[in-house]
């Protein structure tokens, strides 16, 4: 029987059609662990931070610190689409898989920019969701423009 079946699905693609691709991109380079691990809460800096990984792809504050993220992609997807005839209709089936993330490491920093903490994930789950603080509100107190600063 499985035989059969076999041969059937083997007699009805041999009329159909098989479309496949696979796709691959890369965006941004991981960082090196090594440095990262060489980073020292409480002790390292942003300038040591950037000296050990280059610049990162994004800077969010945090507070009255800061967030600095580094982040890499790789993208692999693979499609497959197969139709066939079968009888008077066409059958079609589509498969397509897709690993789409966004690794990274995020170093929090304090106010005075020394670390304070060190996290390593996917950067949607990593980074604040909090907005930054208005420039106007921060500046005067205020937020209706107020006073200029240093007046």
């Amino acid at each position: 029987m499985a035989r059969t079946l076999a041969c059937a699905a083997a007699a009805a693609l041999s009329v159909g059609c098989i479309d496949g691709d696979y796709n691959r991109f890369r965006q941004f380079q991981p960082v090196d662990d090594a440095e990262v691990d060489a980073l020292e809460v409480g002790a390292s800096d942003v300038e040591e931070a950037l000296d050990r990984l280059g610049a990162p792809v994004f800077v969010v504050e945090v507070g009255l610190g800061l967030a600095l993220a580094w982040g890499w992609r790789d993208t692999t997807d693979w499609n497959v689409d197969v139709s066939a005839p079968i009888g008077d209709a066409q059958g079609n089936f589509s498969f397509t898989s897709s690993n789409a993330t966004t690794r990274g490491v995020v170093l929090f920093f304090d106010r005075d920019w020394t670390l304070v903490g060190v996290r390593r994930g996917f950067l949607g789950e990593l980074l604040p969701k909090a907005l930054p603080r208005d420039v106007d509100i921060a500046l005067t107190g205020d937020g209706a423009g107020g006073e200029e600063v240093g007046e």
